[in-house]
């Protein structure tokens, strides 16, 4: 398998912590005291101090996510001088989407005129894209498909961050939609003849699904202890702390038990963009030169499944990545899963 071009476009509003701070205390100001609200500004900047998070881009006044979308994967489609009818497979990976059914495939595939692909959705969390990176080598390697496209389209702050805090406890469980940034990838893979360098390993602990999640209205109906999760439905909720050490401990584990990955020497590491603590905590936990990590939740949040291919496209872009390098990639999400891919780019 062959990446041939990694593509992203971002909403045009810069979003400071500052700026992301009034709204929190505009949004609250009639059910706060002054008081309250000078203590929740101090809390949030705590937050967002041992986040690492800075700059994070949301959709402005009059611009819709699908526009997004289709900007990646027209610009993917004309890098890689790729006809719309040569694609035969359109994967789209991740949370954002507008209906719960059909395949939010099905939209893009119209849209962008790949009138010869069938299409599907994978929903993995933040582990979406590498999971269809996965799948996509298994059909290129069955010689089932010649040509895949990877989509997604992550705009989901206002959809699901909730700004109403009445306590410590709905801010610590609320803190974590303030990091999220939006952005849409669009990923060009086919198979190149030669031998296939890529190899992933995914891992599961799904009795910690509780530690992130947005739930459906109907969610009562599909947890073990209905009607006391209490979770509100379409609104992010996590338990942060939690979270992230346990993400963190099973990664570096996962790491060291995968010889296949542990064993190679990797030029340049890229990491889910969860928070730059956490990046920093399992890098040295493996013991990687941190000058090999190529970090970008500082800039760009946490774009949920696109921080991934977001951050390889950066690094291209800026000189940090090119041909020949060999990648390493490293994903803690939500489920609790952790996935690992490498592979010569």
């Amino acid at each position: 398998m062959r990446i041939l071009n990694i593509s992203y476009a971002l909403p045009s509003k810069e979003v400071t912590n500052q700026g992301l701070i009034e709204q929190i205390v505009e949004k609250n100001r009639n059910q706060l005291s002054s008081q309250d609200l000078k203590s929740l500004e101090a809390k949030i900047k705590r937050f967002f101090k041992m986040s690492g998070t800075m700059i994070r881009y949301h959709r402005n006044i009059g611009e819709k996510a699908l526009d997004f979308a289709l900007k990646a994967g027209r610009e993917a489609l004309g890098k890689a001088a790729v006809k719309p009818q040569d694609v035969d497979l359109l994967i789209y990976a991740g949370v954002g989407r507008g209906w719960v059914e059909p395949a939010t495939a099905n939209l893009f595939q119209s849209e962008l005129g790949l009138t010869s692909a069938t299409c599907f959705d994978v929903l993995d969390a933040c582990a979406s894209w590498i999971r269809s990176l996965a799948i996509a080598k298994s059909f290129l390697a069955e010689k089932i498909y010649k040509m895949i496209m990877i989509l997604n389209c992550e705009f989901n702050f206002k959809e699901y961050a909730n700004l109403e805090i009445s306590n410590s406890k709905d801010l610590e469980n609320s803190f974590s939609a303030f990091t999220i940034g939006e952005a849409a990838t669009a990923t060009l893979v086919t198979a190149d003849g030669c031998s296939d360098d890529f190899y992933f390993s995914f891992k599961t602990w799904g009795e910690k699904h509780g530690l992130c999640k947005i739930p459906l209205p109907n969610a009562d109906d599909f947890s073990p202890n209905s009607g006391a999760d209490g979770l509100q439905p379409m609104s992010f909720f996590t338990i942060p702390g939690e979270l992230l050490s346990f993400t963190v401990k099973k990664m570096v584990s996962h790491f060291k038990e995968t010889q296949a990955i542990a064993g190679k020497c990797h030029d340049i590491v890229i990491g889910h963009a969860a928070s730059v603590s956490s990046t920093l905590k399992w890098a040295q936990l493996l013991k990687i030169d941190p000058s090999r990590v190529f970090e970008t939740h500082a800039r760009f949040g946490n774009t949920v499944s696109a921080s991934l291919p977001l951050a390889l496209a950066v690094a291209e872009a800026e000189g940090k990545l090119w041909r020949g390098m060999r990648v390493l990639l490293v994903m803690g999400s939500a489920g609790v899963t952790s996935a690992l891919g490498s592979f010569r780019y």
